[in-house]
């Protein structure tokens, strides 16, 4: 492998609203220095909660290395994955610029394979250069790329810890399983003389766990979980694939299956906004009286059932606007306007570019939502931006999305809080329908592996998401395939990006909580509490369809936390956690459960 530089990185690793909090079984005991196993359901988002209940394989002591110095390693397994989760000391992207290496002997043979490190590897992966070789038992050995092994890493943006996932039923020569044995050997080095783990020979021992005791995956519908939710597709066509003849059927297919409301199109290079708005007019018929609307700006066209008011181009690195705004009257459906910013910032190593396009995107999101401003916006007008944003470098890139954190503060003025409710935005995460895996491009051809670049952020201050999912046809059951006209190949025939599917309800303006309109109507929800009124301790009892984590939280009228339960894992049925809330003042207070993607809302009085 040809010496490279570390690329090294100085913010910090991207702040993230919204967690698909993942189920969990099976907690490891032993010692890192013994062979374990523990299964577990984690979700390929680059978060780390899920891991939380997991006890660490290795623990590397520090090697005092300017660069890489590896940390902690965890190792679990599903039905379908190995998942590895690493620290690594410092902040690089894994997939270039680094010279981390993986060794797996992947039959626990040390006899077998590339004798390195008192192991006997059957596969080596270089991160950096995303070129791996796989040895036979003989030694004989053959180069591999990602698509051979199924290997996904998290986050896609630069951080100091990463998961990584390798399919378990790969066959890298097309016969011969990867991962055959029961048990696993793994070894992971900074180039030739940098940091090893562990420092001791023999690596890291797994024993492949088995899966059958761990909770069924959730699959998601492709459907709206509410017939009123609005759903926002946001979907990169590839070099105007929506109007090539071989790639045409794929596009109409997925856009008949999935049904949008409004769809954000990117690369849309040499047709018309007006030649968009014909294709999906006929695909999606509307009910008569109704039309399709569309608009463009560069690259990006916006095709809508709901009137666009108008249209903003946003202007960065040059002249012409990369990005742009588009007001949409939603009136009808949630008596409100709607703001859609799209994004297509410039992609890989432009990471200075990249970040003046997104400074200028919140620069120009912070003038709208002042009096005065480049739009008149009304007071919790919701706002949701999607894009192909190129997320391929700075972790800092997807913080100054979610919180407003502009770094060129001289074109575009002072970091601020981006959400009505003086918060962060969130990020809608949508993960596969069918998989633990939440990456949005994915191009077998290519040297670089699957990765997350396509986002929905939204103001969840007056905003709830619904129905939320990357659509990966190649996993979809085919029962699914048949009952929506796809085909396995629909979504990697189209483009290398896939679907974006992301339903949002609108629940009013003023409060600044997350809380439905009709908060008051207790009736409807499943989370009860007592006494009611309550001076002092309030019991709130609450049933869960699945396992999740669970926290509760207590806000008042302006919207501030003012009280958190957080109850932990907890198992499906009911459940009860207690809250001090003596200590507030008389008057009403909304109380919020969140377990994993389920999130309901209620409402107390307290009188002192």
């Amino acid at each position: 492998m040809p010496s490279t530089d570390i690329l090294r990185f100085p913010n910090e690793r991207a702040l993230r609203s919204v967690k698909i909090i993942p189920l969990l079984i099976l907690a490891a005991s032993q010692l890192a220095s013994a062979a374990y196993g523990q299964g577990a359901r984690i979700v390929m988002d680059g978060l780390f909660d899920d891991w939380d209940l997991l006890t660490a394989a290795h623990i590397d002591p520090s090697s005092g290395a300017v660069g890489v110095d590896f940390g902690r390693l965890w190792i679990t397994t599903d039905e379908r994955y190995l998942i590895l989760r690493v620290e690594v000391g410092v902040e690089v992207l894994i997939q270039e610029g680094n010279e981390i290496i993986l060794y797996a002997d992947t039959d626990d043979d040390a006899n077998t394979g590339l004798s390195i490190h008192g192991i006997g590897a059957e596969l080596e992966w270089h991160f950096g250069s995303r070129l791996g070789t796989i040895y036979s038992a003989t030694g004989a050995s053959s180069p591999i790329g990602h698509a051979q092994i199924g290997i996904v890493t998290s986050p896609t943006v630069s951080s100091d810890e990463f998961e990584i996932a390798f399919a378990l039923d790969a066959t890298p020569d097309g016969t011969t399983p990867l991962f055959a044995g029961e048990a696993i050997r793994v070894v992971i080095q900074d180039g030739a003389v940098g940091d090893r783990l562990p420092d001791a020979l023999g690596g890291v021992h797994y024993l492949v766990s088995d899966a059958s005791k761990l909770p069924p995956l959730e699959i998601a519908a492709l459907g709206k979980q509410q017939p009123s939710d609005v759903r926002l597709l946001s979907y990169n066509v590839e070099r105007d694939g929506l109007f090539d003849a071989g790639r045409s059927p794929a596009f109409r297919r997925i856009l008949r299956a999935l049904a949008p409301d409004l769809i954000g199109f990117q690369e849309v290079l040499a047709h018309t906004a007006s030649e968009a708005q014909q294709v999906v007019s006929t695909v999606l018929r509307l009910p008569p009286g109704e039309q399709w609307h569309s608009d463009r700006i560069s690259d990006l066209v916006v095709v809508s059932r709901y009137p666009i008011l108008d249209s903003f181009p946003i202007r960065g690195v040059t002249p012409d606007p990369a990005n742009g705004a588009f007001l949409l009257d939603v009136r009808s459906q949630w008596g409100t306007d709607l703001l859609v910013v799209m994004a297509h910032p410039p992609c890989c190593r432009a990471d200075e570019a990249r970040q003046v396009e997104i400074d200028a995107i919140m620069a120009f999101l912070r003038s709208a939502m002042t009096e005065g401003g480049n739009i008149d916006l009304e007071d919790g007008t919701p706002v949701i931006l999607l894009g192909d944003m190129n997320l391929v470098g700075f972790a800092q890139q997807l913080t100054t999305l979610l919180t407003g954190d502009i770094v060129n503060t001289g074109p575009f003025g002072a970091p601020f809080k981006p959400d009505w409710d003086g918060t962060d935005l969130a990020d809608l995460m949508p993960r596969h329908t069918s998989l633990p895996m939440t990456f949005t491009w994915y191009n077998e051809e290519s040297s670089f592996h699957p990765g997350r670049l396509d986002f929905m952020i939204y103001t969840d201050s007056v905003l709830e998401p619904g129905s939320r999912y990357v659509l990966f046809t190649p996993e979809l059951h085919p029962d699914t395939l048949a009952s929506y006209g796809l085909s396995s190949t629909d979504a990697t025939v189209a483009s290398d990006h896939l679907p974006v599917v992301g339903d949002f309800r609108y629940v009013g303006a003023g409060t600044g909580i997350h809380t439905p309109a009709d908060l008051g109507d207790d009736s409807r929800n499943k989370m009860r509490h007592s006494p009611n009124p309550v001076a002092g301790i309030v019991t709130v009892t609450y049933e869960l369809p699945h396992s999740s984590y669970v926290s509760v939280e207590v806000f008042d009228m302006l919207g501030r936390q003012v009280a958190v339960a957080i109850d932990g894992f907890r198992l499906t049925g009911v459940h009860s956690t207690v809250i001090d809330v003596g200590s507030l003042p008389s008057g009403i207070y909304a109380y919020r459960l969140v377990a994993g993607r389920l999130v309901d809302h209620g409402k107390m009085v307290v009188a002192r």
